[in-house]
């Protein structure tokens, strides 16, 4: 296939209420395709959305000077799930949500906006038969917009689109706060967009993928704006400032290599298992992500094995709800769980689903108040102590209803210090970072054996008592032994241990998030 652009644009946006660069702010990679050769032209972090779009309009300027064809892709939804175009803008049609959001959305220069005013009000009067909206600062108080996801959860629409319940990761429009949130994005970006669209300067020679585009059919458009998920492809920081600069600069240069390859529009063709209804769905409200469905190595050449082209998926289950079930269902059938309490099976089965071996079972000791205690402290809002980095990553924020705070400190300076002063590991130094938030904590403990110990002795010397341990390290050095001293003598705090060597940051995440959400 021949090319379909000549330069690209990947765009990590932000909805901060103030000028920000950095992590969690604005970046944009700029490239460029010459027949088979691409190049980064330029990585930039302006400080504020408004400096974002001018720089995004120049760059689109000179393209259409030198009669390029840009495709730009924006890494927030570009639509809604079904219904809420109708419920929110009176049309089930993404013309009119991007219209009306673009309408109601004060955005300053300054970056402050009253996006969660706009919310707000949208739950007490177009949705109020379904106030699907949900996340706040805690400070500031705003009618109809609560801080968590509320229980029960309004079901007269969809929390997700089609294309977020084919992504792991991905977090409903509806959260605009909060750990992964992207609802206060997509509304602030959608916005801009729509700005963008009606401007004579560029509303002739702007597409929006793939509404307009049909998907594939008519990329036709000097200048194409698509929706991106940077998680889709495998990137890591590596020598970059965060992992945002990488995520745009990889999938800018995966993108063209792609394009340069004559395969970009197989990433941009319809999926062909959606069905019909899905299709019209997908193309008159919801969107859908660029590449969702596909491999997508560092570059498209370095892995083409890996590439899933439209119609070559292999047969497997694809359905998250189904794969957790079904797992679920395994493990029950495998695993002997009657010499355990009722309340803990839960406990066990995640455990057992972050490992794959159902033996553990016979490992698994715990007081018995653990599991009354762990979901105690989760219901008051008690912060997790992670040792390790890994562990934070696993425990599923959006499931923690009092919005827990997620606390590891490996990479703070002053753990380094303690380190080096006291020839421990980082992980055990960290420990002592904990005095301003240990008091009735969560301790989830699942990679080093010295932060263990090093807990115990902290709790010898008379700090503040958590309200759980979670002791999973693992290993062959001191893993073995630093659980049995907790099983010996669990300074009469509640816990939960595997005897042994076996352990891992995963196990540890997972005992959080069986009290989190049990087995849902």
């Amino acid at each position: 296939m021949t090319p379909l652009f000549d330069r690209y644009a990947i765009v990590d946006w932000s909805a901060s209420n103030t000028p920000t660069t950095g992590k969690d702010s604005i970046w944009i990679a700029f490239a460029e395709r010459e027949g088979a050769e691409t190049r980064l032209l330029e990585t930039a972090n302006p400080s504020t959305r408004s400096a974002a779009m001018a720089m995004l309009r120049q760059f689109f300027r000179d393209s259409l000077a030198e009669n390029k064809r840009v495709f730009a892709g924006f890494d927030f939804p570009f639509g809604y799930p079904a219904g809420a175009a109708a419920a929110i803008a009176g049309t089930p049609d993404w013309r009119a949500l991007w219209h009306f959001l673009a309408e109601a959305m004060q955005d300053r220069d300054d970056n402050f906006s009253n996006r969660f005013e706009v919310t707000g009000r949208l739950n007490r009067e177009a949705l109020a038969f379904a106030p699907m909206y949900w996340g706040r600062p805690m400070h500031q108080e705003v009618p109809g917009l609560p801080v968590a996801r509320p229980e029960p959860y309004p079901t007269a629409l969809p929390e997700k689109r089609l294309a977020e319940q084919r992504t792991a990761k991905a977090q409903p429009v509806w959260k605009l706060a909060f750990a992964g949130s992207v609802g206060s994005q997509a509304i602030t970006g959608i916005a801009r967009l729509e700005h963008l669209r009606r401007d004579p300067e560029f509303a002739e020679h702007v597409s929006v993928w793939p509404f307009e585009t049909r998907f594939a059919d008519d990329l036709g458009a000097p200048i194409v704006l698509a929706e991106i998920y940077p998680s889709l492809a495998a990137i890591e920081k590596g020598e970059k400032s965060c992992l945002d600069e990488a995520q745009v600069e990889g999938l800018a240069d995966i993108f063209a290599r792609f394009d340069a390859e004559g395969r970009f529009g197989e990433l941009l063709a319809a999926p062909t298992d959606l069905s019909e209804a899905e299709r019209g769905s997908v193309l008159t409200e919801e969107g859908w992500i660029a590449g969702l469905g596909h491999r997508l190595a560092e570059t498209a050449a370095e892995e083409p094995d890996a590439y899933v082209a439209p119609g070559s998926r292999l047969n497997y289950l694809r359905d998250p709800a189904a794969i957790y079930a079904e797992s679920f269902r395994q493990i029950r059938a495998e695993t002997d769980l009657s010499n355990l309490p009722e309340n803990a099976h839960d406990l066990a089965i995640r455990l057992i689903h972050a490992c794959g071996m159902p033996d553990i079972v016979s490992d698994l000791v715990l007081s018995e108040d653990a599991i009354e205690a762990g979901r105690a402290a989760l219901d008051r809002g008690a912060p997790i102590l992670c040792d390790a980095e890994m562990v934070s990553h696993g425990i599923i924020s959006s499931r923690l209803r009092q919005q827990n705070k997620i606390v590891c400190r490996l990479n703070d300076p002053r753990t380094r210090r303690i380190a080096e002063r006291e020839s421990t590991t980082r992980s055990a130094a960290q420990v002592d970072l904990w005095n301003d938030v240990m008091d009735g904590a969560i301790v989830a403990i699942g990679n080093a054996p010295t932060a263990l110990f090093r807990l115990l002795e902290r709790i010898d010397e008379g700090a503040a008592r958590p309200a759980l341990i979670v002791g999973l390290p693992v290993g062959f050095v001191g893993a073995a032994e630093s659980k049995a001293e907790l099983v010996r003598d669990p300074r009469g705090i509640p816990f939960v241990t595997l005897t042994g060597r076996r352990g891992g940051s995963a196990m540890a995440a997972a005992a959080v998030n069986a009290r989190a959400q049990g087995l849902e």
